[in-house]
């Protein structure tokens, strides 16, 4: 026996060049099976030596294409060093004439925390915009009215354009406007920065997008899209938009200009229905209260099926970097449109043991006219300072009509025109003191007037005798300034904020009648004002897998209302205290379990402010009783999740509960005519509850996504009606989806969702109303090739009281050898359906509801891409 033998050599070929790579296997006989050590030899030689003992020795050279050869060592001798050179002959048997392996790209690549999700993997033919390919990826859920994107369940801050924070707050516009075939990667980033100067201090969680170009992007590039064809009734049916994007050192920008009719929202606002952006919620705080709604749509369609417009948008986005310290941007932003609805409702009210019906018949339209510019400006005037500037003007003008039949007898028209313009300008100073802390001074000014002009007349046929007019004038101003350090200790981040607010309205109503020489009805004129002082505090604890978020924050609270009309004065001072914990316990690398606790104040809102009558309706008016008292919410949260992309798994469960203490309940006067409601503060405690659930994986032996969702929640109010005592209420809602799509790699795939609503509104235990809808959409989607793709989708809705519909649509998609262009034929609603009934409940009532849809729609389109 002997051990540590040293054996090398050459490995040529038989015509006696090196072979590149070759595998080398040591073995004690040729015949044995198993293999004692091996080597790989590089550049035509070799060496190799044994750490083992054996008796005899066998070594085997073996290279792709070539045949395998060996030789045999008897009775090896300790610590010697043989040399042996192999020649290995071709393979004649393995003869590959052409080989092409293709390796299929992985849809996604995670790298810390970011996923670069690849756009090609997730595609299927239907798709147009990069918003129909982000619903598709894991962990994104877009919202069909906003456009507004989640992932992981927490709302995306901002989408950039390769790198660049183009679109600001109104991402939407990228994501709904920009051609699938511009975009490569949708990189989801987790805890991002916008200011790089806090990089490594602010807490984590803010999540963004970017959407990275396609290498092929530069310079100007763009799509027009033309779409042409015809209604049911041959009216003229369009979706045309032209969009261009350009790219270069020191400049990008991004435009767009559309037109359609068929119901397609390319804006980042929603006029459709009340929906809002987080965008436009932020603006909210600094803008008057409408008293008086324009018309939405309330059923359960898509506002694909049932808004009748006319829609024009224009808007242009540019970003300039002046210098390698200055940056420059805008965003100009233009929409008309002209928005029609036929509706009728029939409501049946039982109010204390009696019940009677009303109803309305109302042909309308609004007209939203919208024109707005946003500029910012980015200087850094050190390595370790910045400055910003946003300036945000807008200038809003909707002009809403109906025609209205009131219970069959009452006919008259109405007409409200809302103009509001609004300013906004914001300074942020950023000083990075050190590694570890940065200092912050921010401030907010802001300008905002409203009119509201309301009127109510006869119609010529079956004309009412109501003929009033309401006008409303409000005026906003806020200033607020913030000063804050932003800092980490250890495993720590932090940070303190302390500043002031300040805003006044002024608000003025009138509401007279035109039949007795315009008699005053109802006034107010008031001035209100509101100034804080704050002390708020922010606490982010890392320990390995516990991660702990707190706040606690301190305001002093002043408010001040003088009420002129009727000569009342109302003064408030208060000091609040708001303390939140989150506590999150990640369980490993791809589960975490959460506990959140919290308490949160509200303050009076402005449509609260004003104690005498307001008619905001052809049947309701409102009232107040202004109070200061605070609503104090208490709030408790727990959630689990899995997040496994590798797995393509996803599973969220919650629960949730709000305990309310005070807030403005109604007092409702109603008969079959009119409607008085006025609202007063009770210190009353009611609460909210909910249960959400949901299953998304992707399971491979049948190549199909499954994903279950789930929402159950019973919230508690109260109101008083008809001069009932208080009645105690309580609102069920259960919303479930059931969604499966194929990936199959054939021709044909399929997608199927299914949708459940319940909802139940009852009274002091009473059995109350309740209803039942139910929504299946089933598509087949058909990819012949690479140039012929179509979908046949068909949907099913169930609305209640043995109410159905049915709706067919197709898509064909051709791509020619120039591949710059694109036709498609589309057809919608092909079993025209004129109109969609459901049912809506309360805790007083049942309605049903009815509004004209989208007739049969045919469309012929040609896209061509630059």
């Amino acid at each position: 026996m002997c051990q540590g033998q040293t054996i090398k050599g050459k490995i040529t070929s038989i015509d006696h060049f090196p072979l590149e790579a070759v595998t080398l296997i040591v073995k004690d006989s040729a015949n044995a099976k198993g293999i004692k050590e091996f080597t790989i030899a590089r550049n035509g030689s070799y060496e190799i030596a044994l750490k083992k003992n054996y008796a005899s020795i066998y070594i085997e050279a073996s290279a792709v294409s070539y045949e395998k050869n060996g030789f045999l060592i008897l009775n090896p001798e300790k610590n010697k060093t043989y040399i042996h050179d192999f020649v290995l002959e071709k393979d004649l048997s393995f003869n590959l004439k052409e080989v092409e392996v293709v390796a299929k790209k992985k849809p996604y690549q995670q790298l810390k925390d970011t996923v670069n999700f690849n756009v090609a993997s997730y595609t299927d033919g239907s798709d147009r915009k990069i918003q129909d390919v982000i619903k598709k990826l894991p962990g994104m859920e877009v919202n069909d009215d906003t456009g507004e994107i989640s992932y992981k369940g927490k709302p995306v801050e901002t989408v950039q354009l390769d790198g660049d924070d183009l679109f600001s707050g109104n991402y939407t516009i990228g994501t709904k406007n920009i051609n699938v075939d511009m975009i490569e990667q949708v990189q989801a980033i987790e805890n991002f920065s916008s200011n790089k100067l806090l990089k490594g201090l602010e807490a984590g969680g803010k999540v963004a997008l970017n959407l990275k170009l396609r290498k092929n992007i530069t310079d100007i590039s763009g799509s027009i899209n033309s779409s042409l064809g015809a209604f049911q009734e041959k009216e003229l049916a369009t979706d045309s938009d032209f969009n261009f994007l350009t790219v270069s050192s020191k400049i990008k920008s991004f435009g767009t200009l559309s037109f359609n009719n068929v119901a397609i929202n390319y804006t980042p606002f929603n006029y459709f229905g009340s929906s809002m952006t987080r965008n436009e919620s932020n603006l909210r705080k600094f803008k008057n209260y409408k008293i008086i709604p324009e018309f939405n749509f309330l059923n359960t369609l898509d506002n694909k099926r049932t808004v009748l417009n006319n829609s024009i948008f224009g808007n242009y986005n540019i970003s300039f970097k002046q210098s390698t310290k200055t940056n420059l941007k805008s965003n100009i932003y233009w929409v008309k449109d002209a928005i029609s609805s036929l509706t009728s409702n029939e409501t049946n009210n039982t109010i204390n043991n009696q019940s009677f019906t009303t109803s309305d018949n109302s042909a309308s339209n609004k007209k939203p006219n919208l024109l707005r510019a946003d500029f910012e400006m980015k200087h850094f005037l050190s390595n370790v300072s910045s400055i910003d500037y946003n300036f945000l003007v807008s200038n809003e003008k909707i002009t809403s009509s109906s025609t209205l039949l009131q219970n069959n007898t009452q006919r008259f028209d109405t007409h409200l025109l809302s103009e509001d313009f609004f300013l906004k300008s914001a300074f942020l100073y950023t000083q990075r003191l050190s590694n570890k802390q940065a200092f912050q001074l921010s401030s907010n000014q802001t300008f905002d007037n409203l009119n509201q002009d309301f009127l109510i007349y006869p119609n010529n046929n079956l004309g009412s005798s109501l003929n009033t007019n309401q006008i409303n004038q409000s005026k906003k101003i806020t200033f607020d300034l913030h000063n804050s350090i932003i800092g980490k200790l250890s495993r720590i981040k932090y940070r303190t904020d302390v500043g002031m607010a300040f805003n006044t309205n002024l608000m003025t109503t009138n509401w007279f009648d035109n039949n007795q020489s315009a008699l005053n009805i109802s006034k107010n004129d008031i001035n209100y004002t509101q100034s804080k002082l704050f002390f708020e505090n922010d606490l982010d604890y890392d320990w390995g897998n516990w991660k702990i978020f707190s706040s606690l924050n301190f305001t002093f609270l002043n408010q001040y209302l003088k009420d002129f009309e009727n000569q009342n004065k109302k003064r408030s001072d208060d000091f609040i205290i708001e303390p939140s914990i989150n506590f999150i316990y990640k369980i490993n690398r791809i589960t975490n379990l959460s506990l959140g606790l919290g308490s949160k104040t509200s303050i009076i809102s402005d449509k609260h402010l004003l104690s005498n009558s307001i008619l905001i309706s052809n049947r309701t008016s409102t009232s107040n009783q202004p109070d200061f008292n605070l609503q104090k919410t208490s709030n408790y949260s727990i959630n689990y999740n899995i997040y496994d992309l590798s797995r393509q798994f996803q599973l969220n469960f919650g629960v949730n509960y709000n305990e309310n203490f005070g807030n403005f309940f109604s007092d409702i006067t109603i008969n079959q005519n009119a409607s008085q409601i006025q609202y007063f503060f009770l210190n009353e405690k009611y609460s909210s509850k909910g249960v959400n659930f949901l299953f998304e994986k992707y399971i491979h032996f049948i190549e199909s996504t499954l994903r279950f969702k789930t929402y159950y929640g019973i919230s508690n109010y109260k109101n008083f009606i008809n001069s009932s005592n208080i009645r105690n209420n309580e609102s069920d809602y259960c919303f479930s989806e059931v969604y499966a799509k194929t990936a199959f790699d054939g021709k044909f795939n399929f997608q199927n969702i299914l949708k459940y609503n319940y909802t139940k509104n009852k009274s002091n235990n009473s059995n109350g109303f309740s209803n039942t809808q139910y929504n299946n959409s089933f598509k087949i989607l058909c990819k012949l090739n690479k140039k012929w793709f179509a979908d046949v989708a068909y949907d099913f809705y169930a609305t209640g009281k043995n109410t159905e519909y049915n709706f067919i649509d197709f898509f064909v998609k051709f791509i020619p050898n120039d591949k710059r262009f694109i036709f498609s034929l589309t057809g919608k609603n092909l079993l025209n359906n004129e109109n969609f009934l459901e049912i809506n409940t309360s805790d007083y009532y049942t309605s049903v509801y009815s509004s004209n849809i989208i007739p049969r729609t045919f469309l012929i389109t040609c896209n061509y891409s630059f």
